[in-house]
């Protein structure tokens, strides 16, 4: 059994991503806890000079029932919090993700309208203050067909492919396809020996490339190139992924809904 995170805001369910929960029960147990966040514009805490006393959040019936209905009937257990905006803090978030295994929202949804593209402040914040892996879904995908891999060399980068497979051991007949990205005229990727030994005990079919040129222009067109993929890669906005990656790359692919991203620090 796993325990997940499922966020979400007020009336943006993301059932996008409830339905990657509802594929991955496919393979074993799973405990989700929905947690629940009021909507910026109405969040802000009121004082009521009698009482003394700060609203606390209340959410839509409609989204917590919704969940709880799904989960039921996907034979998953589950259990919600209900937050408000103002407890959308750093300190929540690493303390809450310490003790799971798997976060997961929507790539469109979070905070949608809070900012004119995704990934808006929210999502970007979530993104770095994780502390398990974050798994962030476009609404309209499928289940993944193919895996993809950013690689730059960095222990970061391995750790999120190891992390992949502990998290996900039935993706391991699918194809995975590692790259190495950087314009040069050198073939070399760094421990190529090694990464290969990794790739070919946990997966049937692997190929590592290096691609010649700049991530940030042409990897989520590369990406695109691929059907119902999943791009594995090991940082979001921190200095692990520096060489050959950089953030604008995985926010290129958030923005444009390419393919659901697995990111682990």
């Amino acid at each position: 059994m796993k325990k997940i995170l499922f966020v979400c805001d007020e009336h943006h369910y993301p059932q996008g991503a409830f339905e990657w929960i509802r594929e991955l029960r496919k393979q074993e147990h799973l405990s989700v806890k929905g947690l629940f966040f009021k909507a910026p514009a109405i969040t802000t805490a009121t004082r009521h000079p009698a009482a003394g006393k700060e609203d606390l959040p209340h959410f839509s019936n409609q989204d917590t029932a919704q969940f709880m209905d799904q989960c039921r009937n996907s034979d998953i257990s589950s259990h919600t919090v209900e937050k408000s905006n103002t407890e959308w803090q750093k300190a929540f978030w690493e303390h809450e993700s310490r003790y799971a295994d798997l976060l997961i929202f929507s790539q469109e949804l979070l905070y949608a309208g809070t900012a004119a593209h995704q990934p808006n402040g929210y999502m970007q914040q979530l993104l770095r203050w994780a502390n398990c892996p974050v798994l962030a879904v476009p609404e309209n995908t499928g289940a993944p067909e193919q895996l993809l891999v950013a690689y730059d060399g960095s222990p970061q980068s391995m750790h999120a492919l190891k992390q992949c497979c502990l998290l996900f051991p039935q993706y391991g007949q699918l194809p995975v396809r590692i790259a190495y990205v950087k314009e040069e005229d050198s073939d070399h990727i760094p421990h190529l020996q090694l990464l290969t030994e990794y790739a070919h005990a946990h997966f049937t079919d692997v190929k590592i490339l290096k691609l010649h040129w700049d991530s940030d222009k042409h990897f989520s067109t590369w990406v695109e190139c691929f059907r119902n993929p999943l791009l594995i890669t090991g940082a979001f906005g921190r200095s692990a992924l520096s060489t050959s990656f950089k953030e604008s790359f995985v926010t290129k692919i958030i923005t444009d809904h390419v393919a659901p991203v697995f990111i682990a620090h």
